[in-house]
């Protein structure tokens, strides 16, 4: 089963200084902005407490706004949010989405200069505080940042990722024409310069958001699977069939491959067979298999989403004729897979190989 994180009433200092870092450190928060933080029923009041009194020590105003709990993640690209949070959202400087999470709003007050960063992936869950201190104070966060880069840097120089696995994996990809992404967390570099709007704390994830139509081979997918209302590791690997980027069969694990099969077809949702359209390897040591979207962290640990990606159009600026279009973006992981770019090898069996951030 999935394993869970410590879940607790009562505020944790040591949260504090995770707050800190994500609003000092990576969404850069400036005396005099205004910060809103979004969250839900399931979020802990001390925890967007912790985020208002952080910010307002850092100068800022801050606000807290608790809006109706969305539906699970994989539901998110058609859940139609109310005008009231848009209209808060749209006058602040830098958004502390614990709630939202995949929103076409969001994704637009990106492109128009505001600061969306997701702590938790804007799963506000109870576990949220144990997932952030342990992330994010546990390890070094500006070196994964480095790491990260330097597996963007091969991927941005690469023409063709391919994974294989054990288990059955032998799948490839066209990136000749790809820019990489590192999902760092940070939305400034080393020296101060803003590099994004849109981030997703904690990192990082190297990896490529991937246009639809591309990508063939067979997908032993044996970590977390995401979908439906439900988290679950199957037993046994569960196969995908992947012809020009798109799920034609689904096959292995007895209890789970047709119950996925079953959602999809019930759905009446073609475009929810799209995919991937992303593809990342997760580089955090401290990252666990728990239902918080910090599994897609997991080192070694290949994450695809499937189904709907035209949200992110508008937040990173993609052509929207080359995404998907679904009411559905759910996930899957190769735990045990071996990724190389042009035969350069970043993971063997689940472990990812040494990127010397000062020599690529």
């Amino acid at each position: 089963m999935v394993a869970y994180a410590d879940v607790g009433i009562e505020l944790k200092p040591e949260f504090l200084k995770a707050v800190y870092f994500i609003l000092k450190e990576q969404a850069g928060v400036r005396p005099g902005e205004r910060v809103l933080i979004l969250s839900d029923s399931k979020t802990p009041q001390h925890v967007t407490v912790a985020f208002r009194g952080v910010a307002m020590q850092l100068g800022a105003s801050a606000f807290d706004l608790k809006v109706p709990s969305a539906p699970h993640p994989a539901y998110q690209p058609a859940f139609e949010w109310d005008p009231l949070t848009i209209a808060a959202a749209s006058q602040a400087d830098v958004i502390i989405d614990m709630a939202v999470g995949y929103a076409v709003f969001l994704a637009k007050l990106a492109a128009q200069g505001k600061r969306v960063i997701m702590p938790g992936d804007a799963t506000g869950a109870p576990h949220i505080e144990d997932s952030l201190v342990r992330c994010l104070l546990l390890e070094d966060q500006h070196a994964l940042r480095d790491e990260g880069m330097a597996i963007k840097r091969i991927m941005d120089a690469g023409s063709v990722l391919e994974i294989k696995s054990q288990a059955g994996t032998d799948y490839r990809v066209d990136i000749s024409d790809l820019t990489a992404n590192v999902f760092s967390g940070f939305m400034f570099d080393a020296a101060g310069v803003q590099v994004s709007n849109y981030e997703i704390t904690p990192g990082s994830m190297p990896g490529f958001w991937l246009p639809k139509g591309r990508g063939d081979g067979v997908m032993a997918m044996d970590g977390l699977l995401l979908y439906d209302n439900v988290h679950e590791l199957p037993k046994s690997p569960i196969l995908f069939e992947i012809v020009k980027g798109r799920i034609v069969n689904v096959s292995g694990d007895p209890y789970l491959s047709v119950r996925l099969a079953d959602w999809l077809k019930r759905l009446d949702d073609e475009a929810a067979y799209n995919g991937p359209v992303h593809a990342n390897i997760g580089l955090s040591r401290m990252a666990r298999l728990t239902e918080h979207l910090e599994f897609e962290r997991v080192r070694g640990a290949m994450t695809f989403g499937f189904g709907d990606s035209s949200i992110l159009s508008d937040a990173y600026g993609y052509d929207p004729a080359t995404t998907s279009k679904s009411g559905v973006h759910w996930d899957a992981q190769i735990l045990s897979g071996s990724l190389s770019i042009d035969g350069k090898a970043i993971s063997v069996d689940g472990i990812v190989q040494s990127c010397n951030p000062t020599s690529e």
